[in-house]
């Protein structure tokens, strides 16, 4: 069976996807803590704008900028970090969409109108995809500029796996599209005529307040004719994006819950990584019921030794029996409840084990947890569960 701390140790960077809410913050984190365990310089990297992982790794809070975590917080969480590094940053789409302007103006005035443009304002923060694409810009550029044994991106939480997996195809598509060559055919058109000429031109400004608004169209000529002269760039940049979900040190971990909606999306998403040749790395489900009685026990069996045990432990400090025998019964009850649900997450594991067929090696499942993990110790808990020898983690 495959080894997650094989896939640590042997890739460059883990890309952590999943729906939202189950857990693919702390998995990512959880990743990276038993990276810098194992000695590695690690980045784990965060578009979750929540700061839980702020948080859970005692910062104050994480910017576009590295940040790393103290070596004391591990020491005082009793964690042993030896020679390993951990550092993190939370993705700020729009600095980095700046950074990428930044890069590709061709001189300083051009950058000034972009930067300046009231739809460029929007779009950055907005634009469909921008946060998805962005993530990957910023992967790249950790990539190429920083010497990170090992990098771990989390993911933002897509209700469709194909937004953050084409977030790179859909940029380059729109940039060599039929209609964004007419736009910036019209743009260069518009810039022989004259911005000033439309600027003066009173009636025709009235026209186009009556459908779009004149600033609106000025400002969205403006930005287009400034950014047509970045088009090589931004095109050449969108494919070496691109090549990064399929480069041999990249490996995806799918994360989902026990909920069957996250199981089939994180199915669903492995479909896709499958289908499009890119890099599967573990399948991960979080919050799994684990049994603390024989699941074939038997209810009448249960509330008998209840109404024993509670009658004769005189610390209870209780002895109305009537009172005893209802606490009794809700015991019972809540036990009888839970070993159902542990039942079907057992039934649901095996569901999807069947489903990853030839992956079903690569299925891990974490325990439901008492406390939530929000601090450096819950950290290292979690992976020390999911990294466990493969019996011990196995379905």
């Amino acid at each position: 069976m495959p080894s997650l701390a094989r896939l640590v140790d042997d890739k460059r960077t883990l890309i952590v996807v999943g729906s939202g809410g189950v857990g693919k913050t702390t998995t990512a984190a959880a990743f990276a803590v038993q990276a810098a365990r194992m000695g590695k310089k690690v980045l784990v990297l965060t578009v979750d704008p929540a700061r839980r992982l702020a948080t859970s790794l005692g910062l104050a809070e994480l910017g576009n900028e590295e940040v790393r975590v103290a070596p004391e917080l591990f020491a005082e969480a009793g964690v042993a970090l030896g020679a390993g590094e951990l550092w993190a940053m939370m993705l700020d789409t729009k600095s980095t969409f700046d950074a990428l302007i930044d890069r590709h103006a061709p001189n300083e005035a051009a950058k000034r109108r972009i930067m300046a443009n009231p739809f460029y304002k929007q779009t950055s923060t907005v634009l469909a995809g921008s946060q998805e694409y962005m993530a990957m810009e910023k992967l790249y550029e950790v990539r190429e500029q920083r010497d990170y044994d090992l990098i771990v991106l989390d993911t933002p939480p897509t209700p469709n796996a194909l937004d953050f997996l084409h977030a790179a195809d859909r940029l380059e598509d729109f940039l060599d599209s039929a209609s964004s060559r007419l736009m910036m055919a019209g743009a260069r058109t518009a810039g022989r005529v004259g911005l000033g000429f439309v600027k003066m031109n009173r009636l025709l400004l009235k026209g186009l307040n009556r459908f779009i608004g004149a600033e609106t169209f000025l400002n969205l000529l403006e930005f287009i004719e400034s950014f047509h002269e970045m088009y090589a760039g931004f095109k050449a940049r969108a494919a070496r994006v691109k090549e990064i979900l399929r480069s041999p040190d990249v490996a995806f971990v799918v994360v989902a819950s026990t909920d069957l909606v996250a199981m089939d999306e994180g199915l669903f998403f492995h479909a896709q990584l499958r289908r499009e040749a890119m890099p599967f790395g573990a399948f991960v489900v979080n919050r799994v019921r684990e049994p603390f009685l024989p699941l074939d026990v038997d209810e009448a069996t249960l509330d008998g030794r209840l109404r024993q045990a509670l009658t004769t432990t005189p610390a209870l400090g209780y002895e109305d029996p009537d009172l005893l025998a209802r606490l009794a019964d809700r015991l019972t009850a809540a036990c009888m409840d839970y070993a159902t649900l542990t039942r079907i997450d057992r039934a649901r594991i095996a569901s999807l084990s069947t489903a990853l067929g030839a992956d079903a090696a690569r299925l891990w499942h974490v325990p439901l947890f008492r406390r939530d993990v929000h601090d450096i110790g819950g950290l290292a808990a979690f992976a020390d569960t999911v990294f466990a020898p493969p019996d011990a983690s196995a379905a």
